[in-house]
């Protein structure tokens, strides 16, 4: 039985103890459980169309421009089909089966741009890009009732993207979700044996998984890619938070993602993708714990098996993809 205002709200699984987000208004959205794939109409992201989304939280662009208006850059608003419901005086107490889902659903338009996706952005663009993600991180971080706030972009309409125009979710949640959950644990556990994901870098670069790397950032295959041409970006400097990534570093990851990009279109013929970023729970001292984002190319079908049982066949060995996009990366 689903709330009777339609707020969303999140339920505990008894079995594995893992949350799912019950959200009824995003039935609504383009291709969001109503069969409707296509958008009719103009595009809500293009400028000219600023009325059809909810008003801007922020936006960078031309100086003296009207809110709301044409002449930005990358523009910032809530979603309008959000999956957590704004409470900001309402922490919420965690429930053995259910917990208001409060928080935060925003999107960043990448750009003006209709058809211009973050892999063929030119260099200063796409260290906006990434200046924008730290700023909207910092600042919903720093809300109350706020402990994790995700970064993920879904590009295709394969990978989740309900709309054509390049754009990133950010989600900050009441809780820690169980993948970051489970990271920290592990994390916690190597304890005095090191950083695994430090560890990793040095792996793949012994075992030929490495696809690039410039001053700032590795991109890898990792051991046990779940997906054909599964990467792993992570910071050559070990840091817990994203929010304490320097200009450096930003620049670093801008470049990393663009050429990695470019070079998976070259490959498979710009397919379908979901990137994301993980970093430390908002205001907790993880010492141990190594920011990273994670690329899942959208190119084998997840079935039966491995909704049964949790595990992945990936019939590309990760060292054969590091391999063949190193190489479409040039």
């Amino acid at each position: 039985m689903t709330r009777e205002d339609g707020r969303p709200e999140l339920r505990r699984d008894p079995l594995i103890g893992g949350w799912t987000i019950v959200a009824p208004g995003r039935s609504r959205r383009p291709g969001g459980g109503t069969g409707a794939r296509t958008v009719k109409g103009p595009c809500p992201f293009c400028p000219g169309n600023e009325r059809l989304t909810p008003p801007e939280v922020w936006a960078e662009g031309e100086k003296g421009r009207r809110r709301d208006g044409p002449g930005w850059e990358i523009r910032v608003f809530p979603n309008l089909y959000p999956a957590l419901a704004e409470a900001p005086s309402a922490v919420g107490k965690v429930g053995r089966r259910t917990l208001p889902a409060n928080g935060y659903h925003e999107v960043i338009v990448h750009s003006p741009h209709h058809d211009l996706a973050l892999a063929r952005m030119d260099p200063e663009p796409a260290f906006r890009l990434m200046r924008a993600y730290r700023l909207r991180y910092r600042e919903l971080c720093r809300r109350p009732g706020v402990r994790q706030v995700l970064i993920i972009l879904n590009h295709g309409r394969e990978a989740g993207a309900s709309l054509e125009h390049p754009h990133t979710q950010v989600f900050a949640l009441p809780l820690v979700p169980g993948a970051v959950r489970e990271e920290l644990r592990r994390l916690r556990r190597a304890g005095s044996r090191g950083c695994p994901l430090c560890a990793a870098v040095e792996e793949a670069r012994r075992e030929g998984r490495t696809v690039l790397e410039n001053g700032s950032f590795a991109a890898l295959a990792p051991f046990s890619a779940r997906q054909p041409y599964e990467t792993w970006f992570v910071p050559l400097r070990h840091r817990e938070d994203f929010s304490r990534a320097g200009e450096k570093e930003l620049r670093g990851l801008a470049d990393i993602l663009r050429r990695t990009l470019r070079g998976l279109n070259e490959l498979l013929d710009d397919p379908p993708y979901n990137l994301w970023l993980h970093s430390a729970p908002c205001g907790e001292e993880h010492p141990y714990y190594h920011w990273h984002l994670e690329l899942i190319p959208r190119l084998a079908v997840t079935a039966g098996f491995e909704m049964a049982s949790g595990m992945f066949i990936n019939p590309v060995p990760p060292e054969e993809a590091a391999r063949r996009l190193a190489e479409a990366v040039g």
